[in-house]
């Protein structure tokens, strides 16, 4: 089996410019190091979207899910950027883009 160690080396948290905890992005990025020894600078994203529905919904919504129903669209929230994380998402984006210029 070909298993992989992660190493990560920044974690950031975007939160929502409605300023909303419950819209989060968790960014974590370093170098992903396979047993050969080969690097390769990696970014991992997890959304953290909630959204509440009443009791009812929920129930129907695990139904749903019980029974494999899927809908063509997926599941969708929103998070709006904030303007002060700019030089996070940069910083993310240089450290990818660190490869090509090595």
């Amino acid at each position: 089996m070909n298993m992989k160690k992660i190493a990560f080396e920044t974690k950031e948290v975007l939160i929502c410019e409605c300023n909303s905890d419950e819209h989060q992005y968790l960014i974590y990025y370093g170098e992903d190091e396979f047993p050969d020894g080969q690097k390769i600078p990696m970014v991992y994203i997890h959304p953290h979207l909630i959204t509440y529905n009443s009791f009812w919904k929920r129930v129907l919504y695990g139904i749903k899910y019980i029974f494999g129903y899927k809908t063509k669209y997926g599941a969708w929230d929103e998070f709006m950027v904030n303007p002060s994380d700019a030089d996070k998402i940069q910083e993310i984006v240089n450290y990818l883009k660190k490869e090509k210029n090595d």
